[in-house]
């Protein structure tokens, strides 16, 4: 496992911190601006700090008992597998997390099993960011 740089670090602190809080204004502070979110459940990376957000605090909503449990790097990127439930549905994944040298998250991918875990989450996503408002803002483009 490679260390990571120091403000990459920091930003792996922050990202934890956001994590056990879900504050959106964690997460805004620590994306880059042009930030891609690869969603587990959607073919296509969704570009912007805004469709960032979306997703990552609708996730918030969405997830019951989450927690990390393990973390590899390469020195750039972080891998943090987690478990959560969706309902009564159980779930592990993994969060792809590639911070830039100022330890801001420019790209940010989420991967789900078992498939009937990620259908669970996909339902549940759909429903969160209709309520948020912001359905039909983040599948466009």
């Amino acid at each position: 496992m490679s260390e990571l740089p120091a403000s990459i670090e920091t930003g792996l602190e922050q990202w934890h911190q956001f994590a056990a809080t879900w504050k959106p204004e964690i997460l805004q502070a620590l994306l880059t601006d042009d930030c891609v979110f690869h969603s587990p459940f959607l073919w296509k990376p969704k570009p912007g700090k805004g469709k960032t957000m979306m997703a990552l605090t609708a996730a918030s909503q969405v997830f019951e008992n989450f927690k990390y449990h393990r973390q590899l790097t390469d020195g750039t990127s972080v891998m943090l597998e987690f478990s959560a439930n969706v309902g009564e549905m159980s779930l592990k994944g993994i969060d792809l997390i590639r911070f830039n040298a100022d330890g801001k998250i420019e790209d940010f991918e989420v991967m789900i099993r078992p498939f009937k875990g990620l259908q669970a989450l996909a339902e549940a996503m759909t429903k969160q960011l209709m309520k948020q408002g912001d359905y039909e803002a983040f599948i466009a483009g």
